[in-house]
């Protein structure tokens, strides 16, 4: 990946550092409870239990034992985050170590990055084909994404001639929870291949405007910055 520039890159900038805790860990929790209708209670119980385990170690306190509730730990990893300004990554890390346990591996973690982003961007949900033009597709959704804050503080787009887009992250606000479940040994889909959360979040995107079935590849992982390659399949 060398030879790629950040000239070949369409780049859009924040006007933010980072973006907003409560509401990316609100959309979080929508993809969480999708789990949950998926695994059971059981799901819920272990990813807050594990959250805050996470969150413990990332502000150097003793996990709370208060905590019952997906509401509940949203407010608390919020609360805190004047001590962990990204608590996403938390959620992150527990939804990997729970669908790591649940599966064995055997289809672990492929829906992680699936946050609820793309039920605030699109209605239909048909699946059907579509003909759509990518750059207006991705512009609205960064100016999307950056008016509800939930967007990284940079972000940039290169369409391939084989029809696969390179998503470029300078500085990816995932960045952390990536470290910390690559130390843990969570970060392997199933195939063995890096799990991305922002590109599979990307890819269910693009599944739902396009009708077609989308894929990623980590090209590069914190050089510092990060690039993914979404394509059909």
């Amino acid at each position: 990946m060398s030879e790629l520039k950040l000239s070949d890159f369409k780049m859009f900038k924040a006007p933010y550092e980072l973006p907003d805790s409560r509401a990316v860990i609100g959309a979080q929790i929508v993809g969480i409870r999708e789990q949950e209708k998926l695994f059971g209670t059981v799901y819920s119980f272990r990813l807050i239990k594990y959250a805050l385990q996470f969150e413990a170690r990332k502000i150097g306190e003793e996990p709370t034992e208060d905590i019952k509730t997906l509401d509940q730990l949203a407010e608390y990893l919020v609360s805190k985050s004047d001590k962990y300004p990204t608590p996403n990554c938390v959620l992150m890390c527990a939804q990997l170590k729970v669908e790591n346990e649940l599966q064995g591996r055997t289809g672990a973690a492929t829906r992680v990055g699936e946050m609820g982003f793309h039920r605030t961007f699109v209605k239909s949900q048909s699946g059907e084909e579509r003909n759509v033009d990518l750059d207006d597709v991705i512009s609205n959704l960064v100016q999307t994404a950056f008016t509800l804050k939930l967007g990284p503080k940079e972000f940039g787009y290169k369409k391939n001639e084989d029809g696969s887009l390179d998503l470029l992250f300078p500085t990816c606000y995932y960045k952390d929870g990536c470290r910390q479940a690559l130390d843990d040994n969570l970060l392997n889909r199933p195939d063995g291949r890096m799990q991305c959360a922002v590109g599979s979040t990307l890819c269910q995107f693009l599944k739902l405007v396009t009708g077609y079935e989308w894929d990623y590849d980590c090209l590069e992982f914190d050089k510092p910055r990060c690039i993914a390659r979404c394509y059909k399949f």
